[in-house]
């Protein structure tokens, strides 16, 4: 496919200054790159090569293009970790910690995202978890870009009622550590989510 083809198909997905270095990525380490429907578990994922296939990466379509981006350059990480280091380290421990801030710097002085989240991204690089999503800060930021208004869990009081995994019913319980006990209405069975997980709130019953 030609690079101005190619180019084309990614516009709706990336921020524009960005694609240049998403397809020569894409390009020198052959990856076989595909966008997705939305999956409630990822956002993304990699897979590194077997069977005489390639490196794969996928993104949720769904995604706004600053979090597609942050989405690619994590499955990134992955793929260099992997071509530096095989499968004898932790799939986010140091290495794979570093190899994002690394990649994420091949972008440095594009002026790609917006001061706000160039601002959250940066604080969430001095210490990456394996998921943007769970980092409170970048994630609300991220959310003012999406085209349809998100509402998550810390955004409740507790003992609020919300909808999530199906449309079942919760009731927010206390925060333990990094997440909040929330029992299932029909149950009353305890459950840990996120405080950035996406939910819907719901009137009391």
């Amino acid at each position: 496919m030609a690079e101005e083809d190619f180019s084309h198909i990614l516009q709706p997905y990336f921020p524009e200054e960005s694609i240049q270095n998403v397809i020569k990525w894409i390009s020198d380490y052959k990856i076989i790159f595909t966008i997705t429907q939305k999956r409630n578990s990822v956002l993304g994922d990699y897979h590194s090569p077997y069977n005489n296939q390639g490196h794969r990466i996928s993104v949720n379509g769904d995604l706004n293009r600053y979090s597609f981006l942050i989405t690619f350059l994590h499955e990134m990480a992955h793929l260099t970790t992997w071509e530096k280091y095989r499968r004898s380290v932790p799939s986010h421990g140091m290495e794979w910690k570093e190899e994002f801030k690394v990649v994420s710097d091949e972008l440095r002085g594009k002026k790609i995202f917006p001061r706000d989240v160039t601002a959250a991204l940066k604080r969430y690089l001095i210490n990456p978890s394996a998921t943007h999503c769970v980092d409170p800060d970048l994630v609300k930021v991220l959310n003012t870009y999406n085209k349809k208004s998100v509402l998550h869990l810390d955004d409740l009081r507790e003992g609020m009622l919300f909808s999530s995994h199906g449309n079942r019913t919760f009731r927010k319980g206390e925060r333990l550590r990094k997440r909040f006990k929330c029992y299932e209405i029909k149950t009353n069975r305890i459950y840990l989510f996120s405080p950035m997980a996406e939910i819907k709130k719901v009137e009391d019953l």
